[in-house]
């Protein structure tokens, strides 16, 4: 009922911009102290949707740190790192603010608890997700890059970091990941980057790189642009950051799942990435660890094997 109410009426976010367009508001700021991957999946249609409604309004954000490099990728004007804050803290949009010098919600349309799941469901035409890419980013790679290895690198994003925020599994096990770097080991020359915040779980091997906490977003991203012939990741903020990355590369991805209800699996939204192929698993019986990791291993083959003259 709730659905139907939004789309006869509209949902809260399309009232709320309608009376902002009617008091002339120049300013959208939104409060976000969730995860990475609906950023783009979710925030930048809704950003999309207040540019429309509110041409030449800043859009701008209250966030934490580690999501700061994130937003410089969307279309927000300014954002507002408030110290000290992590995610799944139980704090209010006033209390963040309250941090800062001055409340850039003063004056403003605030969005002090965005639902784009529900506010995007309402929308018959939401803005596609994508994160703009600068080129001048790329050359963030080189100090990770040796120029004179020809291997391929896989990009490795081990855990969501977010697991306790889920009711479902959404993490492969630590010995799923070892057995593919062994599997992989023994039948072809190549190098699995580990990329992330967290060094969980513990993972080592000869073929192995550890680069886990020593990226930033922007980094990561053009490490995986610029030198990784693929990504294997659960569903998470890595997987969407890589995937709608409004870049043209090749890269192969390949997503574990639990639940194919989640995430860009049920919006079914396109990459902005032409050279992206995408190949997701989903465990049997909905639970990631059914993945095998032979199967994950067969899937990034497409990215290395060698290809034919007509290829």
């Amino acid at each position: 009922m709730r659905a139907l109410g939004d789309r006869l009426r509209g949902d809260p976010y399309e009232r709320a911009l309608a009376l902002a367009a009617r008091e002339r508001r120049r300013r959208v700021v939104y409060f976000w102290n969730r995860g990475l991957g609906d950023i783009a999946l979710g925030l930048v249609p809704m950003f999309a949707r207040a540019a429309a409604r509110l041409p030449g309004a800043s859009i701008e954000v209250v966030t934490r740190a580690d999501l700061a490099e994130a937003f410089r990728l969307t279309d927000a004007r300014a954002v507002h790192v408030v110290p000290g804050l992590s995610r799944g803290e139980p704090v209010t949009a006033a209390e963040a603010c309250a941090r800062l010098p001055a409340d850039p919600r003063a004056g403003s349309l605030a969005v002090d608890a965005p639902d784009p799941t529900r506010w995007l469901a309402a929308a018959r035409r939401p803005a596609p997700p994508r994160f703009r890419w600068d080129p001048a980013h790329d050359a963030l790679a080189a100090r990770f890059v040796d120029p004179g290895d020809p291997r391929p690198w896989i990009a490795v994003h081990a855990s969501t970091e977010t697991a306790q925020h889920y009711r479902y599994v959404k993490d492969w096990s630590a010995g799923a990941w070892s057995a593919l770097f062994r599997e992989a080991a023994r039948r072809h020359d190549i190098r699995f980057v580990l990329l992330g915040h967290g060094r969980e779980p513990a993972l080592e091997g000869e073929n192995v790189i550890d680069l886990r906490g020593r990226t930033g977003l922007l980094e990561l991203l053009a490490l995986v642009r610029m030198r990784c012939a693929a990504l294997i990741a659960p569903d998470g903020g890595i997987l969407n950051a890589v995937y709608f990355l409004d870049a043209a590369f090749p890269i192969t991805v390949v997503s574990l799942w639990s639940d194919p209800r989640q995430g860009l699996l049920k919006t079914r939204a396109a990459s902005p990435n032409p050279g992206l192929v995408h190949v997701p698993l989903i465990g049997e019986g909905n639970d990631v660890r059914a993945i095998a990791p032979a199967d994950a291993l067969a899937a990034l083959e497409v990215a290395f094997a060698p290809k034919g003259p007509d290829a």
